[in-house]
Parts: C-alpha cells; structure tokens; sequence
C-alpha cells in the first residue's frame, strides 16, 4: 500500500514537472519568436542605416534562437550532451528553474506525434532562420567596404523580409502543436492521476483482506534471496516451510537457482581449462572479432610483443595500433579472406622493431559460433626458426659435399694419375728416374696435398 502511495505521488511530482515543461517551451517559443523578429528588424535597419549598433543587436538577438538550437541538437545525439543543452536553454534565455524539466520532456516525449510536430517546425523556422547568417555576413562586408548601392540596401532588405515570411508559417506550426500537446499532456496527467487514485484505493483493500502474514514472509524471503543472488551468492536459497502457491514459487525459485549455480561453475570451469591451455602453450593465438580488434590474446603473445615490440596489447586495440605498417595491409587481407571461409597457411620471416628476425608458421582462419556462423579471426603462429635454421643449415652442407665430392672427381684425378703414371715407371728394371721426371711427381704431390687441404677448409667452413 504505501508503495503504491509512493508511486502516486512520484508520478504527481513527475506530471507537475512535465507541465512545469510545457509552460517552459512555451515560454522559450515566445522568447524565440521575438528574438527572431528583432533580429531581423535590426538587421533591417542595418542594411538602411549601415550603423554598426544595428548589427551587433542582431548578433546579440539571434544569440536566443541559436542557443535553443544547441540545446536541440545536445538532446538529439546517440549520446545526449546534458551539459551543451543547459548551456544551450541559458543561452536561449530561459529561466534556469524550468531548464532540467524541459530537457526531460524533450528526453522522454520526443517521441510523442505532438512533440514529434513541435520538433519538426522547430526545426524548419529554425532552418530558415539560419539564412540570415550568410546575408547578414554578406551585408557586413559590403557596409564595411562602402561599395554598397542604394539598389543593393533594398535587396538586402527584400531577402530579409522573404526570410521572414517563410519563417512565419513555421512558428505558427510549433505556437499551435505545442499548445495541442500541452491539452494533451493535461488530459493524460489527469487520467494518470486518477487510475492510480483508484488502483491504490482498490488494491488497498484487497491487500487488507487478501494477503497474510506467511505470504508477506515467503515473498520476503524470496526477493531477500533473489538480492544476495543478484549480488554473486550463488549458494543461497530460500527456506521453503509451505506448500501454498508461495512455496511452489519458492521450490521453483530454488531450483532455477541451483541450475543457474550450474551453468555458471560449468562455464567458469570451461574457461579455466581453456584460458590454461592457450597460456600454457608456446604458440601465439590472438582472436578478433569482425572489425579485427583484439577480442584475446594469450600469455605468449603478451610476452612477445612486450620482449620485441616494446608493445602492451590490450583488448580492443585495433591492427594498425599493435602490427607495423609494412605488415598491416597482408594481415588485413588474410583476416578478411579468413572471414569469407578461406583457411590459410603460410610461413614467412618478420623482423621486429628490436632489430631480430623470426621465421613463422601463420594459420588464418575464421571464428565460428555455435550455430556455425563466422563471428571473427582465429590468428595462430608458431615459431619455426630453429626448423627453418635447421633446414638452410642442411642445404649448406650438402652445398658443401657437393663441392667436396666435385673436388675429389676432377681435381685430384689429374695428381693421383701422375704419380701412379711415374710410379709404375719406377718400378721398371731399366728406368733411370731423370730430374723432369723427378719435378713432375714432386708437383703432383704437392698438387695433392692442395687439394687436400682445400676439402679440409671447406669441411671446417661448415
């Protein structure tokens, strides 16, 4: 009962605060109009009289109309700038008393058809009154030049009174909405007002003959729960001592929770195990979402970017904050056709901003969800350099055999079959070993020995 007195009188506060609203705009359209119209009059007389006091009272006028235009456009955002609007209503000259009410007005009716029509000829009146702007610059700089005619003082004062009637209908537009949506807004409060008399003076008795005290215990019971579950204790549950309609709801409310408890220690354990895993392997794995920003990353991409890149990732950052110029293009582009279906592979060398070098295995491919839907970019890369090392070190030193065996094939034969040659010739019973024959096999001997040591070099070099 006494929530629904609070409510009552809530809701009274907040009708008088919404008509306190209405009496606000209604006030700020009539500041508005007059402000408008002094400000083309003083410009008028500007462009007659060339007197400088005549423009700065239009600058000085249409200060109201551009203020309320601030105020529209703050409260219009995705995000309303609550400041920039009361900035806007000062500006506008409207009593700082009634400018919270009319900014909640405009926040919670905007939607309303009649505030909605308000809103449009606000707009339209307002339109048409920013033409003066570029006239009134143009107008200033011709008095100031003194290149203006006759002729052109009286063009001047035709556009501006063109401006002014366009602008006429407009305010009539918003004088008549505003004034339908304030009989509305009175008619509704009124309404308002009475259903909820009514409710509370109903729902006062049938609570006086209907609820018990067990009933208020159980219902008590339960929202106490339902707070300290709301606050992460999960291990709370309501102590059930009935079998009435309250205790039902109690059981249901138990057993709600106990599959909630599950649901979470399942999801809890899930994550554990596999935040364990990707921290605990040496691979790098970054996930992106569709627009490439870093949604995880494990404890080994972490360490690397801090080691070689000078860098801390966090999550949201998107590729050209954390990847180099030279890179960012290839990933972009490996990232989106991951994200059309594609897996891809590849191994390449990346050299970082501390001068080392590594060589990668890099896997793109796309995130899915449970329904099999691409939801971003799985990236994983894998250090292969001591494979990689490995494999240039083999190609090396076949290299090297290859030029050891090529050695042995064509330049020791020549040497070996010049001393086999004399040596045979020595072991004839008649031969006479003369000093050509003598300087020869000294010099494929030595011819030998270089060869020798030209393979023991090029076995050492690898």
């Amino acid at each position: 009962m006494a929530v629904l007195i609070i409510i009552e009188l809530c809701t009274l506060r907040f009708c008088l605060h919404t008509l306190s609203a209405i009496r606000g705009y209604v006030n700020g359209e009539a500041l508005w109009s007059k402000a408008q119209r002094d400000a083309s009059l003083q410009l008028r007389l500007y462009a007659t009289s060339g007197k400088e006091v005549h423009y700065r009272s239009y600058l000085k006028s249409m200060q109201v109309p551009l203020g309320d235009r601030q105020e529209r456009i703050a409260l219009q955002q995705a995000k309303p700038d609550l400041e920039m609007a009361r900035a806007g209503l000062l500006q506008g000259r409207n009593h700082p008393e009634d400018i919270d009410e009319m900014i909640s007005l405009m926040q919670n009716f905007h939607e309303v058809s009649y505030l909605k029509r308000t809103i449009y000829y606000w707009e339209k009146a307002e339109q048409t009154l920013l033409k003066l702007i570029p006239i009134s610059e143009e107008l200033h700089r011709a008095i100031k030049s003194g290149r203006i005619t006759p002729a052109d003082r009286i063009a001047f004062t035709d556009r501006i009174d063109q401006i002014n009637t366009e602008i006429t209908p407009y305010e009539e537009g918003f004088s008549y909405t505003l004034g339908e949506g304030s009989r509305w807004l009175e008619n509704l409060v009124f309404r308002i007002l009475f259903g909820l008399a009514l409710t509370v003076e109903v729902t006062g008795i049938l609570i006086a003959v209907s609820i018990s005290r067990n009933i208020q215990k159980g219902l008590g019971e339960i929202i106490a729960v339902a707070k300290k579950l709301a606050r992460g204790s999960l291990t709370e549950r309501v102590k059930v001592s009935s079998k009435d309609e309250i205790g039902v709801l109690g059981n249901a409310f138990n057993i709600m929770a106990d599959h909630l408890q599950s649901t979470i220690d399942r999801h809890q354990v899930s994550e554990n195990n596999l935040r364990s895993f990707f921290n605990s392997t040496r691979a790098c794995h970054l996930l992106l979402d569709k627009e490439l920003k870093l949604l995880y990353f494990n404890q080994t991409v972490l360490a690397f970017a801090r080691e070689h890149c000078q860098l801390e990732l966090k999550i949201g950052l998107e590729p050209h904050q954390w990847l180099s110029a030279s890179r960012l293009k290839d990933f972009t582009e490996q990232c989106r056709r991951a994200m059309n279906g594609e897996i891809i592979h590849e191994e390449k060398e990346i050299t970082y901003p501390d001068g080392e070098s590594f060589w990668w295995s890099l896997t793109y491919e796309g995130a899915r969800n449970a329904n099999g839907e691409i939801i971003g970019v799985t990236y994983h890369a894998i250090d292969i350099t001591k494979r990689v090392n490995q494999e240039q070190a083999i190609i090396a030193q076949n290299r090297s055999l290859t030029e050891i065996a090529h050695m042995q094939s064509h330049g020791m034969r020549r040497p070996v079959a010049n001393i086999i040659g004399l040596i045979e010739m020595f072991e004839s019973d008649d031969f006479k070993i003369s000093n050509e024959e003598l300087m020869l096999f000294k010099k494929s001997i030595y011819e030998l020995d270089d060869q020798i040591r030209n393979i023991i070099g090029e076995t050492q070099r690898n």
